[in-house]
């Protein structure tokens, strides 16, 4: 029987959304401190304060909008990978698949 296996590799959803959500978190966390301490970008404070409920130049403000660019970059990371991951299995190029004889 042959079966096609895919050689490409696949994402682990949980890291890939773990590191989205840092890396979100650390910008909205720097965005923030700038925007409190040193008047700087307050515009996207107030962009991503529609979005993040609760996120302003304020210590309360900036904790939350770092907990809600975690959780928004967490969710995006992961449906990245699981895109990734699909588009991988079902790809249909040579490249991307060996054939192997069981």
């Amino acid at each position: 029987m042959d079966k096609s296996v895919s050689t490409m590799p696949r994402l682990s959803a949980c890291a890939l959304g773990a590191a989205f959500g840092v890396i979100t978190a650390l910008g909205t966390l720097i965005i923030g401190i700038l925007a409190m301490h040193f008047k700087i970008g307050h515009a996207w404070v107030t962009l991503l304060g529609s979005v993040y409920i609760g996120y302003a130049a304020t210590f309360k403000g900036v904790i939350v909008g770092t907990l809600w660019g975690f959780v928004d970059g967490y969710i995006c990371g992961t449906v990245i990978a699981w895109v990734y991951n699909y588009v991988v299995i079902h790809c249909k190029c040579r490249r991307c698949h060996i054939e192997e004889v069981k």
